[in-house]
C-alpha cells in the first residue's frame, strides 16, 4: 500500500449510509485481516467484523463521549493482556484503516469505554479482551470539504475543508531534539524524502479528541516517540494513539529504508532524553539508509 498518500487522503467519518459495502470490498478485507501488520506479532489477536446491530448492542458501553457511531459494520480488534496490547491494537487498527481508503471505504475510530461490558455484550468466552472498535462503511453525502466536528453529545458542528488539507500538528513543532528544541537536522532534509513523509504521515494520524499528544525527537539514525500528558486522553487511549501513530511513520519508512526491528518499545539502551514532566517515551524506530 502507498501508506504516504492513504495517510493523507484518510478521514475519519462519523456518518454512514445505511447500505453496506460492497461483497468485492468485503472479501478483499476479510482476506487482508489475516496479513495485517502488527507491532508486536507474538501477541495473540483476533480481529471480528460486526454487523449494523453492533450500534444498539454496544450503546453506552463504546461511543465518542458516549456518541455511538452508527455505521453498517465494525472492526472489532481483540487482544490478550499484554504490557503493549493497546500499542499493538491500534497497530493492526490502523493498518486496516489504511486498507478500507485504499478500498474507498471511509472509517472511523470510536472508543471503548466498559471493554468487559463489550466482551458481556458480545458474547464473547476466548480469554482476549476487546481493545478497539473501527466503524466502517459508505459516508453519507455532507457539505463540499466539510466534516463533523465533535466535541461533547451537544457540542456537534460541521467544519468546512478547502484545499491541502494539513496536519492538525506541522512537522516542524513535532520533530524535535533530544533537548527539547527544534529539529535542525529536519530542517536540512528536502521536502520529498522519506523520513520527512513519514512524519507528515505521522502527524496526519487520527488520534483522541485529534489531540495528537505525542512528538518526536529525531537523534541520528533515531527516530523516539514521546507520548505527552493531557487532561482528556486516558490512558489506554493514549496507547492505542501511539499505535497508530507509529505505523502511519512505519509504513512510509518501509518504503525508502530498511530498518532491521522496526518499532522498538521504550527508549534505546543507554539513552535518556530531556522531556517534560509526565511524558513517556513509546518506542524507537532505527533506520540503516540504503
Amino acid at each position: 500500500m502507498d501508506y504516504y498518500n492513504l495517510a493523507i487522503k484518510r478521514e475519519s467519518t462519523r456518518s454512514f449510509k445505511k447500505r453496506p459495502i460492497s461483497n468485492r470490498q468485503l472479501t478483499e478485507l476479510q482476506n487482508y485481516i489475516p496479513r495485517c501488520r502488527r507491532l508486536l506479532p507474538d501477541i495473540r489477536t483476533d480481529v471480528t467484523i460486526l454487523g449494523a446491530e453492533a450500534a444498539a448492542l454496544l450503546k453506552g458501553a463504546v461511543g465518542y463521549f458516549g456518541l455511538m457511531i452508527e455505521a453498517p459494520n465494525y472492526l472489532l480488534v481483540s487482544s490478550e493482556p499484554h504490557d503493549y496490547a493497546m500499542e499493538n491494537a491500534g497497530y493492526m487498527g490502523e493498518d486496516l484503516v489504511m486498507k478500507l481508503t485504499e478500498l474507498e471505504v471511509e472509517s472511523c475510530w470510536i472508543t471503548i469505554q466498559n471493554p468487559l461490558e463489550v466482551k458481556n455484550r458480545l458474547h464473547l468466552a476466548d480469554e482476549l479482551v476487546p481493545m478497539a472498535l473501527i466503524a466502517f462503511g459508505n459516508a453519507t453525502v455532507m457539505l463540499p470539504s466539510s466534516r463533523l466536528d465533535i466535541k461533547s453529545v451537544s457540542d456537534i458542528s460541521i467544519k468546512e475543508r478547502t484545499g491541502f488539507i494539513a496536519p492538525k500538528l506541522a512537522v516542524r513543532h513535532a520533530v524535535l531534539t533530544g533537548d527539547w528544541t527544534e529539529s535542525a537536522e529536519l530542517s536540512s532534509l528536502p521536502l520529498n524524502s522519506g523520513i520527512y513523509q513519514a512524519f507528515i504521515a505521522a502527524c496526519c494520524a487520527p488520534s483522541y479528541l485529534t489531540l495528537q499528544p505525542y512528538r518526536f525527537i529525531l537523534d541520528g539514525d533515531t527516530t523516539v516517540m514521546v507520548c505527552l500528558p493531557d487532561d482528556q486522553t486516558a490512558p489506554d487511549d493514549a496507547k492505542l494513539n501511539a499505535g497508530i501513530a507509529m505505523l502511519h511513520y512505519a509504513g512510509v519508512m518501509e518504503a525508502h529504508y530498511t530498518s532491521e526491528k522496526g518499532w522498538v518499545m521504550g527508549a534505546p539502551d543507554g539513552k535518556t532524553y530531556r522531556i517534560p514532566d509526565g511524558a513517556w517515551i513509546a518506542g524507537h524506530y532505527q533506520i540503516r539508509m540504503h
